[in-house]
């Protein structure tokens, strides 16, 4: 496992913490107090920030203290700035002052055990921040126990992970200081940590399942998929190869909207391999409406991250829009591993493929896809049914009802139905393009229209997005 990174001071200025969550972050290190012993003059402003938009965080102290004393109101500063509140990374005593190294291994030991007895005291995880030479020369065996953030990057620092700088000890890695991502201006350092202690705390906490383990729980689904073909027929729809044909026949619609039972599938594969590992209420939740029939509709509904973490969905972008999809199952830098349906193994993008495959790509690679992430704290803890629906209870294609929508019609329905049509390529009168505005006039009537009569001899052209519309829009 390695999640990422960045950590933070003063030196950032006004971070626009928006951007920085879109763009996604595992975690924010943040420097809590500076000289003097007083607060870092933006620490309020990141912390609040940080827990709005959900970001884990932990925070370091660089120390300047020469003796047991000194460190201890370190500590204590730390503590009372904190005061109880809640994180879910440890607090990193950050040993790299040039003066401190006179000091000798045993009184940095010394230090260091002081200045954790308060933190850990206070019930705050501890841990060591140095650079290779420090924990190489300084530390001494004893201090070993801890867990150690550890710094190294290459004189040329270009703000990229150098793969050969990589150390073999700590439980992160602070591998460049010359990053930049957006929300921040100027240059931030860049961290990998192989060990996510938010998933710990959820576990202290006594939640039960974490959110990494319930994000392993639908992967290990998908995994269990892998090589299956869709069927030519309704027959054999249990099996992974038999019947084996070109018409979109599998047990994914069967078992979750088999109204749609011939139809492509890459979608509903996701809807089904969630509603496997958390029953059929949690995945409407999971993916906000029920089922996931349509990446741009996905899209609309979630935020979409530029970089993605193991358990998003991917939607990748195709000549001009959403066209297919998958589970996220492992990132290592740029390159990032896929489950998906409805694919194939050859390289690259490919939907309508017939399987269900195991695939990888590069994110640079691919503009305009796009990274959606479920809540996984909505399952987190919880005693999951994984019932099998009736049909019954998939009457219904979205969690909101859609509406008919006519001229004059306002509200969700309307913007999904905006949104399909300008996907799909049709305008308003005279060649406007469609505004995602919510409000069925006379544009987007008109694109409606257009719609219809495209599908000559299966739509009335009314006008009129009722059901039988809806059920050809979504279907193709």
């Amino acid at each position: 496992m390695e999640i990422k990174g960045i950590d933070v001071s003063a030196w950032q200025g006004n971070i626009d913490w928006k951007a920085v969550a879109d763009y996604g972050m595992d975690f924010v290190l943040m420097r809590i107090t500076e000289a003097g012993n007083v607060t870092d003059s933006k620490f309020e402003r990141n912390f609040e920030a940080c827990n709005k938009y959900g970001i884990p965080v932990g925070v370091y102290k660089y120390s300047y203290a020469m003796n047991v004393a000194e460190v201890q109101s370190e500590a204590r500063k730390v503590v009372s700035v904190l005061n109880g509140r809640k994180i879910q990374f440890p607090v990193f005593l950050d040993l790299e002052w040039n003066n401190q190294r006179a000091l000798g291994a045993e009184n940095i030991h010394k230090l260091a055990e002081a200045f954790a007895e308060i933190v850990t005291a206070a019930g705050y995880k501890f841990g060591i921040y140095c650079n290779v030479d420090w924990y190489n020369t300084v530390i001494c065996s004893h201090l070993k126990k801890y867990d150690f953030w550890i710094a190294r990057y290459p004189a040329n620092d270009n703000g990229w992970l150098q793969e050969r700088l990589r150390p073999d000890f700590g439980v992160g890695w602070q591998y460049s200081s010359k990053a930049t991502i957006p929300g921040i201006s100027g240059h931030v350092d860049r961290n990998v940590f192989y060990k996510n202690y938010a998933d710990e705390t959820e576990k202290e906490e006594g939640t039960g399942m974490t959110k990494a383990e319930a994000i392993q729980a639908v992967i290990g689904i998908a995994e269990e998929e892998i090589g299956y073909l869709e069927k030519r027929s309704n027959s054999n729809l249990d099996s992974k190869t038999a019947n084996a044909g070109s018409n979109n026949y599998t047990k994914y619609w069967r078992d979750t909207y088999p109204q749609y039972q011939g139809q492509p599938w890459c979608a509903d594969f996701i809807s089904w391999c969630f509603m496997k590992a958390f029953g059929l209420e949690n995945a409407k939740k999971l993916l906000k409406h029920w089922p996931y029939v349509y990446c741009p509709t996905l899209g609309s509904l979630f935020t979409k991250y530029a970089n993605p973490q193991v358990g998003d969905i991917v939607i990748f972008y195709r000549n001009g829009t959403f066209a297919h999809t998958g589970i996220v199952t492992k990132v290592s830098g740029d390159r990032f591993w896929t489950i998906e349906g409805n694919t194939s193994g050859a390289s690259g993008i490919i939907e309508n493929g017939g399987g269900v495959c195991a695939k990888s790509y590069y994110n640079s690679q691919l503009p305009g896809t796009k990274f959606c992430r479920p809540d996984y704290s909505i399952v987190a803890g919880k005693n999951i049914s994984t019932e099998k629906p009736t049909e019954s209870a998939t009457g219904g294609n979205y969690m909101f009802e859609t509406q008919t929508v006519k001229t004059g019609s306002t509200g969700l329905s309307v913007l999904l139905l905006q949104e399909i049509l300008k996907a799909r390529g049709f305008k308003g009168k005279d060649g406007k393009e469609l505004e995602l505005d919510r409000s069925a006039g006379t544009n987007t009537i008109y694109a409606l229209t257009q719609y219809q009569k495209s599908r000559k001899g299966v739509l009335e052209a009314d006008g009129i997005c009722g059901p039988a519309t809806w059920k050809d829009l979504i279907a193709l």
